[in-house]
């Protein structure tokens, strides 16, 4: 069976943080900010700030840029349900647009319909490496005094516009979790281009405590036991009899183990989230930054590629959309959409491709976070019927032309 992921970070640079962990002096100091500003010139953007995580990110900002209490931010139905916590910690107001259902992206005309006067920032997520076409919302949200704040946690990297993604709205944010297409074994990243708002990020985040230890070696040891898992004779061996014993009408059984529990953000759970990354996450930032490029555009082949043997082997419904004009598209997942998602990853399964549901959800739905049930019928539709197909550089011609052979024989055993 073909893994569903493999981590970024081999087992080679996985070790060579853990020795890192283990015997180097551990706090933010000058690696740091020799990573923060090698960001910044890949980037192209003035400011960065290194930090815990993408939500801790958002919140960081949202409090830099003092709104008043109660501002409305507008967010994709289709959201990572820590990105509307962070707003509604911040003491401002989500608000959730729908989604193209071709692309799961915010559109001009749903951004349109839920602005009002309170309306201070919208928030398009570049969502599966597919950056999101900013110019129409920007050509509402300028002229309203809107800020744009990008969320580039699955698209670092991708370019727009002959820029890169997180250097075209006001600010944005980043993550670099042990799965994303870059690591520093968890960590995230703040960019914007204005130096009082910079100052008040990290004046906040002097209030914040070093990463501990323990901390880091799990992250280490979680990516070490990730990578010797996600080897085809060990997956096969131990992971793939699990799957195969998954329920057909509900989430497999790896996805209910590591998946995180859908809660707000409180002080509680803030205690938790506000530490701050040291250097042996900034040199191992460092690392990936040579690599970056090379692992973005293997991606950006492999996801071609397999658009072409699906279309090949008559599998055209429920495809992503290639990239947009003047846009990218990296591949950070392959999404696909099919009925009864379950029971067709079942059957995918069995012939030989893993396949997860991914964390994304219809927020729109989570009354807990603001939401209105049923407000949102894409977004509402999108959480019912994705999945995500095996999608990295470790992917070989074969294993592409499998996944397409795979999903047409998926689709006859409907």
């Amino acid at each position: 069976m073909i893994p569903r992921f493999e981590p970024t970070a081999g087992p080679g640079e996985i070790l060579s943080f853990l020795k890192d962990v283990a015997f180097l002096h551990n706090r933010p100091g000058e690696a740091t900010r020799e990573f923060e500003k090698s960001f910044a010139r890949y980037q192209g953007c003035e400011y960065a700030v290194f930090v815990p995580s993408g939500r801790v990110s958002l919140w960081l900002l949202l409090k830099a840029l003092e709104y008043p209490a109660g501002s409305e931010i507008v967010l994709p139905a289709f959201t990572f349900f820590a990105m509307p916590a962070a707003v509604r910690f911040a003491g401002l107001t989500p608000v959730f647009a729908d989604i193209d259902p071709a692309t799961y992206e915010l559109t001009a005309e749903s951004v349109r319909a839920v602005l009002t006067p309170r309306t201070r920032a919208v928030l398009p997520t570049h969502l599966f490496g597919r950056t999101c076409p900013l110019s129409d919302l920007q050509k509402i949200c300028g002229p309203a005094g809107i800020d744009v704040i990008e969320d580039c946690a699955q698209a670092f990297g991708a370019g727009i516009g002959g820029r890169k993604a997180g250097c075209v709205g006001r600010a944005a944010c980043f993550t670099f979790g042990i799965t994303k297409n870059f690591t520093t074994f968890s960590g995230g990243m703040l960019a914007c281009g204005e130096k009082d708002v910079h100052g008040r990020i990290v004046e906040i985040m002097r209030e914040f405590r070093g990463a501990s230890r323990s901390r880091l070696f799990k992250e280490g040891i979680t990516s070490l036991a990730m990578w010797m898992a996600t080897r085809r004779l060990l997956f096969n061996m131990f992971v793939a009899p699990v799957l195969r014993t998954s329920p057909s009408d509900g989430p497999d059984r790896v996805h209910t183990a590591f998946g995180e529990k859908t809660q707000g953000m409180n002080e509680e759970t803030m205690r938790y989230l506000k530490w701050t990354p040291v250097d042996s996450q900034a040199r191992a930032g460092m690392k990936q930054l040579l690599t970056l490029d090379a692992k973005n555009e293997a991606r950006r082949r492999r996801g071609t590629e397999l658009l072409r043997l699906m279309k090949q082997a008559g599998c055209e419904r429920g495809l992503p959309a290639p990239a947009g004009q003047d846009g990218d598209h990296i591949f950070m997942s392959f999404a696909v959409t099919r009925p009864d998602r379950y029971l067709f990853a079942s059957r995918l399964r069995r012939h030989g491709v893993d396949v997860s549901p991914g964390y994304m959800n219809d927020c729109s739905g989570m009354k807990e976070l603001g939401g209105d049930p049923g407000s949102c019928s894409v977004s509402q539709a999108v959480e019912r019927d994705i999945l995500h197909l095996p999608m990295y550089p470790g992917l070989g011609d074969g294993d592409l032309r499998a996944i397409a052979g795979a999903m047409a024989a998926a689709d006859r055993d409907e």
